[in-house]
């Protein structure tokens, strides 16, 4: 009768050991997820940063002098091809497909 009541103690220690080593490895993904994302997150806003750093540019450009309509239609094709890198950059980061189902 001893016996089992000893066996129950043990086991009842191996499910406790067994749920907190799966809680510290659950504790430790999640912490290098949030990292991750904290990294992308600054990476986003050092591409969004470049990128008005150059519109202002443009619009000081602008500003000094007048643009034929061939310079204005060259920029902004320029500007929209660098929008689409961008998006395109944050598409495949993110891991959304656009246009399947």
């Amino acid at each position: 009768m001893s016996t089992s009541w000893i066996q129950r103690i043990r086991t009842g220690e191996v499910i406790n050991v067994v749920t907190m080593i799966f809680g510290i490895i659950a504790a430790y993904f999640l912490t290098i997820q949030s990292l991750k994302l904290e990294l992308s997150a600054k990476a986003e806003n050092r591409v969004v940063d470049t990128l008005d750093k150059r519109l202002s540019g443009l619009e000081i450009l602008l500003t000094e002098r007048t643009v034929s309509k061939e310079e204005l239609f060259r920029m902004s094709q320029q500007i929209e091809s660098r929008l689409t890198r961008i998006e395109m950059h944050l598409t495949n980061k993110s891991g959304v497909t656009s246009g399947t189902p």
